[in-house]
């Protein structure tokens, strides 16, 4: 009998092993439009990223999302500046982080003064070495192009270090003398930046004074400062309300995200006029980056304001390249489409392993209705890449 049945058996395996294989060929070509491994670190002509090619002309404002902390993220961000600023006219780098933090990374990049570059990333919660060495590859890229090209820092977040505020507003002052009714703030400035002993308490006081003295001599300031008011305004607004958010106050009271989101929004506003003629670029927190709904938060993030109101300049125009988070799966199934992410996913993990893989979910055929609805694109990171942290 054994005889008979071995041979039986053989032909069952033999013809499983097509079978299997047609399956992972059928799983591999439905995916193949879909995802497409980037490489970061020797791409100059950008081949990697063909698959955004046709779609970034319709677009403005570019969000990339990052999970704070990690070292991928600055290999991520300079890659998609660099492609965008050359496929898309992007040339303002908008940052998460005060607008004196990317008014100093800017003197940096016109001067290549590396003491404003250190001075910037030592005061803010970002990976220092890991940025430091994206702006020094920022001042060399810039300085390869005529300035109408040459990309610009913009950081539009609450100001988190009065410190680099009080040096942004030093560094602005106008050369002529001040009229009288405000030389006495003026002068304060200066002593306040010049001195060699640093305390925030008495920063804090000085800029609420300063406050007050702006609403109630706006004309004298006007006069002063010129079209350069209006940076001066909103870094002592910043700075004050940077004073009150902390993330011990946000898990407090909730409408601290709100009021810091909404604040974040008016500062693009404000400081458009500012920036150079061309498109924008930003990499911020996952959250602040989803354009329909958010995955946690009941209130607009940036980039829903940013495509929906509008005030927006521009509106209909935002493009996200969301983050893929591990530790917040169960916050895709608010938006969606779960069964097919998750199939994508295991794909993607068995094909590409220590890669960092770009998904299209708004091509043609793509089973992401609802998720594409938040976020046009996503990128999923090997999962060691994903978990190392800078100290």
């Amino acid at each position: 009998m054994l005889k008979y049945v071995i041979p039986y058996l053989s032909s069952l395996v033999i013809l499983a092993i097509p079978l299997l294989t047609v399956a992972q060929l059928t799983d591999s070509l439905y995916w193949a439009d879909h995802i497409q491994p980037l490489d970061l670190t020797d791409d100059s002509l950008f081949a990697s990223f063909e698959m955004l090619d046709s779609v970034v002309q319709d677009y403005q404002f570019f969000f990339t999302a990052e999970q704070h902390w990690k070292t991928i993220n600055t290999k991520i961000q300079f890659a998609f500046l660099t492609y965008l600023h050359q496929k898309a006219n992007v040339r303002n780098l908008i940052l998460e982080g005060g607008y004196a933090y990317g008014f100093l990374i800017n003197r940096f990049l016109q001067t290549g003064d590396k003491l404003l570059l250190k001075k910037a990333l030592n005061n803010i919660p970002v990976c220092p070495d890991d940025q430091e060495q994206m702006f020094e590859l920022l001042y060399e890229y810039n300085q390869k192009l005529p300035d109408s090209q040459r990309i610009q820092t913009t950081g539009i977040d609450l100001e988190h270090s009065p410190e680099l505020a009080l040096q942004a507003i030093h560094t602005l002052l106008p050369q002529h003398q001040p009229p009288r009714q405000i030389a006495k703030n003026i002068s304060r400035i200066k002593d306040l930046h010049q001195s060699r002993y640093y305390d925030k308490r008495e920063v804090k006081r000085f800029f609420k004074r300063l406050e007050k003295d702006l609403n109630r001599k706006r004309s004298h300031y006007q006069t002063y400062w010129g079209k350069d008011l209006g940076r001066l305004e909103l870094l002592v607004e910043n700075s004050l309300h940077g004073f009150q958010f902390n993330l011990l106050k946000a898990l407090i009271f909730k409408d601290s995200w709100q009021k810091r989101e909404e604040r974040m929004y008016n500062n693009f506003l404000t400081l458009t006029p500012y920036m150079k003629a061309g498109n924008f670029y930003a990499q911020f927190g996952a959250l602040h980056t989803d354009i329909s709904r958010s995955r946690s938060w009941e209130f607009p993030s940036l980039a829903h304001r940013l495509n929906y109101f509008r005030s927006s300049p521009v509106s209909n125009s935002v493009l996200t390249i969301s983050r893929y988070l591990r530790k917040m799966q169960d916050q895709y199934e608010v938006l969606g489409d779960e069964e097919a992410l998750s199939s994508m996913v295991r794909h993607i993990e068995q094909r590409f392993p220590e890669h960092v893989v770009l998904c299209n979910l708004i091509g043609v055929g793509s089973p992401f209705q609802e998720l594409s609805q938040n976020f046009q694109f996503l990128l999923l990171i090997d999962e060691e890449m994903e978990r190392q942290s800078c100290d």
